[in-house]
């Protein structure tokens, strides 16, 4: 068989991304372009003028942030869903940091802070959206160190459709730069499209937006370990994915709770079964994954991500996986071997103890230019293979004059990824061809 996935799509490419970071940034910025242009600041305090223009900018980025977060496959592909995460994240801080410098600098501009014991109902609709913003943004920063649920957290986290409307409304009415003509136009036009993507994504994407599906087949890798397949409910077909992506899981099993999370398809995209997640029993909601059972129903949504080697023009592969890690890499390793691809590749998989090791029998089956090393940290004394952590005499030895050429796929615990990148570097691993995905939730 050589069939092969398609690589490429028009928003997968590099120009695309660079085109949508400049269409952001410019959408971000267009409040302040028109409210000076129109209104200039020639004869306004400079501090007044910072303080609204800090406003303004911070707001249309809350605005925005509902574009970054709703999962768009044409805005997320050139990136990998984690970065644009990690960019929603960043740009929630940034906004929150301006709009609460704004009041504050209005206070100072105007030597008084008696704004902030002002009464009227559109000042404390500000108020109100400020102590909303600075809540939901501290506990998205602090709220597994609390430990608070990830289900009260998310419900708090929605929320923030409050602070849009709260702060609408205020600077609606009192912000004397959005009186113009064009400038209400645009603040309307990016309120709406903001409270519309907010209904698309939390509305009609749980309502309607999540394939149907159901499980086929449960089966057990190791101890803690188990596979699902799926099967498609009502008979359309499965999404195809490529060998490495992930999507999000929502499984609906009678007296279990009902949580969407991320989990990568360990299958190839074109062998049989189609689908299937390969989950580890490691929180609230995994820890009762091996009682899931045969037609028990799910909802799918995806998949999602970059970390395939589908994406890159390789010569050649180096895989690394710690523990539960190796699930996107056995779909990529599956993938090559499904197609006849003969290009040479290496994996080397760590895990504590021989029982860890996941998908063993298949592994050891494979065809000889599919090198697989296994190490073990806390082996029993029958263990003959390399002892440790996976380090970089580990790597030089095993990979010869492959790594030279190597694109490196890297999964596994944070802790492991971090010191395998410093580790990949100081063996000459050009940046470019490591190549991670980070998403947590």
């Amino acid at each position: 068989m050589n069939i092969a996935i398609n690589k490429t799509t028009w928003y997968d490419s590099k120009m695309w991304g660079s085109l949508l970071l400049l269409v952001y940034t410019l959408l971000a910025m267009l409040p302040l372009a028109l409210a000076y242009s129109l209104n200039p600041v020639s004869g306004q305090p400079l501090l007044q003028a910072i303080g609204k223009g800090a406003g303004l900018l911070g707001f249309s980025l809350l605005m925005l942030q509902f574009t970054l977060g709703a999962r768009f496959h044409w805005i997320d592909q050139p990136y990998g869903l984690d970065q644009v995460m990690i960019f929603h994240k960043g740009m929630g801080i940034f906004a929150g940091a301006l709009i609460l410098l704004h009041p504050v600098l209005l206070a100072l501009s105007h030597g008084s802070w008696s704004l902030f014991v002002n009464t009227s109902w559109p000042i404390n609709f500000g108020k109100a959206a400020l102590l909303l913003l600075v809540l939901t943004i501290v506990l998205a920063l602090f709220f597994k160190k609390i430990h608070m649920d990830y289900n009260t957290w998310r419900f708090i986290h929605k929320g923030v459709i409050l602070v849009i409307i709260l702060g609408f409304v205020h600077s609606f009415i009192v912000g004397d730069d959005i009186q113009n003509t064009g400038m209400r136009a645009y603040w309307i036009a990016l309120f709406t499209i903001g409270i519309l993507i907010f209904l698309f994504r939390n509305v009609y994407v749980p309502l309607f937006g999540r394939q149907r599906v159901q499980v086929s087949s449960v089966s057990r890798e190791s101890h803690d370990t188990w596979t699902l397949a799926f099967e498609s409910k009502n008979g359309n077909a499965l999404p195809q994915h490529r060998p490495g992506q992930f999507w999000f899981l929502k499984l609906i099993r009678p007296g279990r709770s009902s949580e969407q999370h991320p989990f990568t398809i360990s299958s190839s995209p074109i062998g049989e079964p189609p689908m299937t997640c390969t989950i580890k029993e490691s929180g609230n909601f995994t820890e009762t994954i091996g009682k899931t059972q045969i037609g028990d129903q799910a909802r799918i949504e995806g998949p999602f991500g970059r970390f395939s080697l589908v994406n890159y023009p390789a010569k050649s592969f180096l895989f690394i996986a710690g523990g539960v890690g190796i699930t996107p890499i056995i779909s990529m390793l599956r993938y090559l071997h499904d197609t006849g691809d003969t290009r040479p590749a290496v994996l080397i998989y760590g895990n504590k103890k021989e029982e860890d090791i996941l998908f063993r029998d298949e592994l050891s089956d494979m065809p000889e230019h599919l090198k697989v090393v296994h190490v073990l940290s806390e082996p029993d004394s029958n263990w003959q293979g390399p002892k440790g952590h996976i380090a970089t005499d580990l790597i030089r030895q095993e990979t010869e004059n492959l790594l030279e050429k190597a694109d490196v796929f890297l999964c596994g615990p944070p802790v492991m990824m971090d010191k395998m990148i410093e580790t990949l570097k100081e063996l000459g691993v050009a940046g470019r061809h490591i190549h991670y995905e980070r998403f947590s939730i």
